[in-house]
C-alpha cells in the first residue's frame, strides 16, 4: 500500500505509513466514508474508487515546485553556485 503522502510502499495491513506515520485511511470523494486503502468501490455509496489524488509533479530545476517560496527564493539567489550535473 503507497502512502498518499509520502510514496512509501508499505506492507500490506498497516494502518500507519512505516515511513511519515500518516494514516491509511482514505475518504470516499462522494460520501466521505471512511475507507480502508485496498478496497476499489465505496461500500456505502457504491462509487468507484479506483482514481486516486495525484501526486504533483516535483521539476528539480524549478524549486517553486518543490520548497516553500522563502526557501526557493534561496535556492535561487545562489543558483549560480551550484553546479551543474
Amino acid at each position: 500500500m503507497k502512502c498518499p503522502e509520502c510514496r512509501f510502499d508499505n506492507r500490506v495491513g498497516v494502518n500507519f505509513c512505516e515511513e511519515c506515520g500518516a494514516k491509511l485511511d482514505f475518504e470516499c470523494p462522494r460520501c466521505q466514508s471512511k475507507i480502508p486503502p485496498d478496497r476499489k468501490i465505496c461500500g456505502e455509496c457504491g462509487h468507484r474508487l479506483t482514481e486516486h489524488p495525484a501526486v504533483p509533479v516535483v521539476d528539480f530545476f524549478e524549486p517553486q515546485s518543490y520548497a516553500p517560496k522563502f526557501l526557493a527564493d534561496k535556492i535561487l539567489a545562489s543558483r549560480s553556485s551550484i553546479p551543474k550535473i
